[in-house]
């Protein structure tokens, strides 16, 4: 038991931790927009957000007083304590900075001391310069970045390519496919280009336990300045070809979002209601519904498009059928030892799992 209450402090104290990152993100907004550090009316919304929590759980108003006390005071120390970062000189266009992952990129070298100017069909982003004209917008920056959906990423990267950008220009698309030729073109054409995939939702937290990959589209130099603009996050910088990209993510990407929307699938059309046991903590179950309810938050169309888009899913999809026939054929055997054969298989590849 004081094993299991050591597990859960552990978790408290990441979770605290990670309360205090973000509230230290929205103090520099802050200082960006020009905001009062204190706001008496949100501070309300957080007490009594987490007084109806922690009375849900039964915990005493007293002890759930100096909770939120705490929370609120220390955040407010943490957001006092975030100064603006001396400008880089460096002015970064983000194409699709409207999106999530725009917005996040466009966050991450704000707080770097960069210039950030946004383009995007869907219109201004707040607090944000806005530039309508693309063209305009590339020739005057010094680092495009592409954050746009993947149907449409191409034609963007045509269109920049068009303006013969003096500046280094990245993509951070899930998929290399349906970019790949565009992108080589570029490199052929002497264009400082890159490829990258951030391993990590825009709400990631710590970026330091991520990966973030990097493609050569036929400038080394451009890949090393891409490395040095995201070297801050502390996250793993990969080298992955353009030729291997979408393999990796066939079973990183495509491979993990079937297995959860085929369970997400299977409990929605199963006749029993089964949402009453979704809650219940440390099973099976509960694990793979908080997962895939973090799945299916994200967008459908993204979604679709990992799977659409890669050419290497169909060899994904002969896997699973695949697979699914070993632990069928196993589990009816009439002895165990065929379905034993397959765990200590699969164990052994993880590394064992002492029992």
């Amino acid at each position: 038991m004081r094993d299991e209450i050591a597990d859960v402090d552990r978790a408290i104290v990441e979770l605290v931790a990670k309360r205090f990152y973000l509230a230290a993100q929205v103090g520099l907004e802050k200082r960006f927009l020009d905001r009062a550090l204190r706001d008496e009316d949100v501070e309300e919304i957080v007490r009594k957000r987490l007084l109806t929590e922690c009375d849900a759980r039964g915990i005493s108003v007293s002890f759930s007083e100096s909770l939120v006390r705490l929370l609120i005071e220390e955040s407010l120390r943490w957001q006092g304590e975030v100064r603006k970062p001396r400008p880089a000189g460096q002015r970064i266009l983000v194409v699709g900075g409207a999106g999530r992952m725009g917005r996040w990129i466009c966050r991450y070298f704000r707080s770097r001391g960069c210039s950030l100017v946004v383009n995007d069909l869907a219109g201004p982003v707040e607090g944000y310069p806005f530039e309508s004209d693309l063209a305009r917008g590339v020739r005057e920056a010094d680092v495009i970045a592409v954050s746009v959906p993947m149907s449409v990423a191409a034609k963007v990267l045509q269109n920049i390519a068009a303006v013969s950008p003096k500046g280094l220009v990245f993509d951070v698309c899930s998929l290399k496919a349906p970019v790949e030729r565009e992108l080589r073109a570029m490199g052929r054409a002497g264009l400082r280009v890159a490829s990258v995939h951030p391993m990590f939702g825009p709400t990631s937290w710590p970026l330091s336990s991520g990966s973030i990959t990097f493609s050569d589209c036929g400038n080394g130099v451009a890949v090393t300045e891409a490395k040095e603009l995201f070297r801050a996050t502390g996250a793993s910088l990969v080298d992955v070809s353009l030729d291997q990209h979408d393999d990796f993510m066939a079973s990183l990407l495509g491979l993990s979002h079937l297995c959860l929307l085929t369970f997400a699938r299977g409990v929605a059309r199963s006749p029993l209601d089964l949402a009453v046991l979704k809650h219940s903590a440390g099973t099976t179950f509960s694990r793979l519904s908080a997962a895939a309810e973090g799945l299916l938050a994200d967008s459908p169309g993204l979604l679709r498009e990992i799977q659409a888009l890669n050419p290497h899913t169909p060899s994904i999809h002969r896997r699973i059928r695949d697979i699914l026939g070993e632990w069928q054929q196993a589990a009816a055997a009439p002895d165990g030892d065929a379905f034993l054969r397959l765990v200590e298989q699969t164990r052994a590849y993880f590394g064992g799992i002492v029992t």
